[in-house]
Parts: structure tokens; C-alpha cells; sequence
């Protein structure tokens, strides 16, 4: 273990995000080498922090999607924040390669004109920042690399600020204080660009392609196999099937057809569920059983 470098995790609150951040920790075992530590930055003592190499709690934590600038308390020098909403699928080791060669607190994202209207703010409404504002930052707060010292303790000190200034700038998406456009500001006003590359990471729900798994695991982009090697999904989308299935691998490791359609069926709508419990027969028969087989076929592969 380089416990120079690390991957981190927050999780506040509610024991649902802490369920999340241990499902990500699990997954990134599963399909990485294990080179480096995986920390826990919470509010508290849970049955899952004993799975992390390291534990942060800072008590009285922000309970909202601004409690990720917490990675400022990292125990690693250089360090990868994944948002707790997110599985890997395949070894994500690489991405040391691509951030080390960064600003010293970057995301995945791409600088943009002054008169967009693409980014986390605007020119215009920038407020009492204006005259800094050399370039806008359009970019998913789903991954951040930060490297300690005078520069990053600068983004997260002025980040603090913007808090307090939220309503006084034109942010945009998020009518109360969220992290992306704050940490897209502060990133400007202190010269740190983002990582203008195209990472294999799926983001749901912005994703473009069609998304699919068969019951093997393998994730489908438009029907095609996927090289993808981490999926972000959205707190509300983790309990949609993509993720109930593969977190079900990560924890048992069973890939079978009936486990598939087991999640399947858990996964649905109740009003389906309730359907297909109490009027399973009178469905196949208006379906017909053919049809159901080919059906099934083109689910499970």
C-alpha cells in the first residue's frame, strides 16, 4: 500500500449513503488490484467504516451534496474522490497516470468561452468576481483529484465563501448551494483548469448511449460491449436495476439466469409486481408463451 495516494469516499447522515460508499469500496476491490488504500470521510461511526482502510469522521458535517468538499480532509497527499453513487467495473488504477500530470485539484470536465452558457455559471452574473473570471468550467463532480497544499487549501477556502455568496451569482442547475458550481468557481478563480479528457466513465442519467447488462455482468453501450470503467449514477438511480444487479455481484458473485430476473422482477415498478403476483396467468396468455420466451432470450442474452 502508497498511503501517499488514495481513492476517497464521503458519506453523511443518513446509513443509505454509507451502504452506498461501501458498495463503491467493494466494487473498486473487485475489479482493481487493491494498490492503493480506499478512506471514509464521515460524520459518524457506523457498521461500515471497519471496511475502509481509513477513517475520517468530522462530526457535524454538512448533510447535502456539499458534504464532498469533506475530501479536503483526506488522510493521503494526492487523492481521488469518487462520489458514493458510483460502481466500478473495471481496474480504475490508470487514472493516477491522468491526474498526476494536472492541477494540483482538477475534475473531469473542459474550459470554456466567457459567453457560454454550458458551464456550472455565468460571465455575466459572476458578481463581484467578474473581472477574475478568465474562462468558464462545464464538468461532473463525480471524480475529483486533489493534491494537498497551498493551492488546494485555497479552492476549498474560497469554495466555503461561495456558500455564503450562492444567491448573489448566477449559478446554474442547482437553486440551493450544491458542490459542482461552487468547486467550478473556485477552481477559475484560482487557475485550476479541469482534465479535458475523455475518461471511460458512463454518467447516468446523461448518458446518450442506451445502457444495458446481461446476467454475466457485461454492461452494453447501444448493444455493443461496453469498455466503460466506472459508472456514476445518481443517488435516486441506484435503485434501478444496473446497479441492484451489479452491486448483487459484487456482494455474491453469482451470475446466474435466475438471479438475473430475480433482480429483474425486485427492480420493477409495484404496480407490475402486484400485476404479474396476482395476474401472471392472465398476462401470458394475452402475451403468449412464445412471445414471453423470445422475450426472455433477448434479456438475459
Amino acid at each position: 500500500m502508497n498511503n501517499l495516494k488514495g481513492f476517497v469516499t464521503v458519506a453523511t447522515g443518513n446509513d443509505k449513503y454509507y451502504q452506498l460508499a461501501y458498495n463503491l469500496c467493494l466494487s473498486y476491490r473487485k475489479c482493481g488490484q487493491g494498490k492503493y488504500p480506499f478512506a471514509l470521510i464521515c460524520d459518524k461511526e457506523t457498521k461500515y467504516n471497519s471496511f475502509f482502510d481509513d477513517v475520517v469522521i468530522v462530526e457535524q458535517a454538512r448533510h447535502s451534496t456539499l458534504d464532498k468538499m469533506l475530501v479536503k480532509y483526506s488522510p493521503y497527499e494526492k487523492s481521488i474522490f469518487l462520489d458514493a453513487d458510483t460502481l466500478i467495473i473495471n481496474s480504475i488504477d490508470n487514472l493516477w497516470d491522468i491526474f498526476e500530470c494536472q492541477n494540483d485539484v482538477t475534475a473531469f470536465g473542459c474550459k470554456l468561452p466567457l459567453d457560454s452558457r454550458k458551464g456550472w455559471f455565468t460571465y455575466e452574473g459572476s458578481g463581484k468576481y467578474k473581472s477574475q473570471i478568465q474562462y468558464l468550467i462545464s464538468m461532473n463532480g463525480g471524480i475529483y483529484y486533489v493534491k494537498k497544499g497551498e493551492v488546494a487549501d485555497r479552492v476549498f477556502e474560497k469554495a466555503e465563501e461561495l456558500v455564503d455568496e450562492y444567491t448573489s451569482i448566477d449559478f446554474r442547475y442547482f437553486k440551493q448551494p450544491a458542490d459542482e458550481p461552487i468547486m467550478a468557481m473556485s477552481m477559475v478563480l484560482n487557475q485550476c483548469e479541469p482534465c479535458d479528457i475523455a475518461y471511460e466513465m458512463i454518467i447516468l442519467p446523461a448518458y446518450s448511449k442506451k445502457v444495458t447488462m446481461d446476467y454475466c455482468g457485461n454492461i452494453y453501450e447501444d448493444g455493443k460491449l461496453s469498455s466503460m470503467k466506472l459508472i456514476h449514477f445518481s443517488t435516486p438511480r441506484t435503485k434501478l436495476f444496473l446497479y441492484q444487479y451489479l452491486d448483487e455481484i459484487n456482494h455474491t458473485g453469482r451470475r446466474t439466469k435466475k438471479n438475473y430476473l430475480r433482480v429483474r422482477f425486485k427492480c420493477l415498478p409495484v404496480d407490475i409486481k402486484f400485476d404479474l403476483r396476482h395476474n401472471a396467468g392472465a398476462i401470458m396468455r394475452s402475451i403468449g408463451l412464445s412471445n414471453i420466451v423470445e422475450e426472455l432470450k433477448t434479456i438475459i442474452h
